[in-house]
């Protein structure tokens, strides 16, 4: 992927990736902030580099990135605050904000801008559920939510919904990123406390 450096200017921290997570933009704000140089950052898999966890050690960064599934489903990503790994191993608390954009051969590209927290996220604190407004939530993530929470089972969710099974279990990791929680039964519990569903 050709990208035109001049054409992303921003003065905060900003990366971006392709589909399979490789890096292929790090801007001199990132290499300050994160201690990574350009030439080490890019081609590097993002969660191998930046391994992003909350407070509790939770990981964001992960292979299968329920970010990089969402924004090239074409679907809004939200902001959230992680806790990213410099090249020093320190803590970096950061708010990120994501944006898909297309190079010049249309190919497409995962921004995140990093907004360097002044306060970090103390252990054992992080995102409340009660933060996630029910718009957050597609309409299909409603829907398999409220399907979860009737017990049935991901193979039956996708018959009924007329989509993949595959499809389901990418509804499914949304719906947990988004109300910040790691299991169906958290999420279940999330969704009757939010009266999502």
């Amino acid at each position: 992927m050709n990208i035109q450096t001049d054409h992303y200017i921003t003065g905060e921290p900003a990366f971006a990736v392709d589909r399979r997570g490789v890096v292929v933009f790090w801007n001199d704000a990132a290499e300050q902030t994160f201690g990574f140089p350009c030439a080490d950052a890019l081609g590097k898999k993002c969660w191998e580099l930046m391994c992003g966890h909350d407070s509790n050690g939770n990981r964001y960064c992960f292979e299968r990135c329920p970010l990089i599934e969402m924004a090239f489903l074409h679907e809004p990503v939200n902001n959230f605050k992680t806790l990213f790994e410099t090249a020093s191993h320190q803590q970096k608390p950061c708010t990120v904000s994501c944006l898909t954009v297309f190079d010049e051969h249309g190919d497409e590209m995962l921004v995140h801008i990093c907004h360097p927290d002044i306060t970090p996220l103390k252990a054992g604190h992080h995102q409340a559920p009660t933060q996630i407004r029910p718009g957050n939530l597609s309409p299909r993530e409603l829907e398999v939510l409220a399907l979860l929470a009737e017990k049935v089972k991901t193979r039956d969710i996708a018959s009924r919904l007329s989509i993949s099974i595959r499809t389901v279990r990418t509804h499914i990791q949304h719906l947990m990123y988004k109300l910040r929680v790691h299991k169906r039964d958290e999420a279940i519990l999330a969704g009757k406390r939010l009266k999502l569903i």
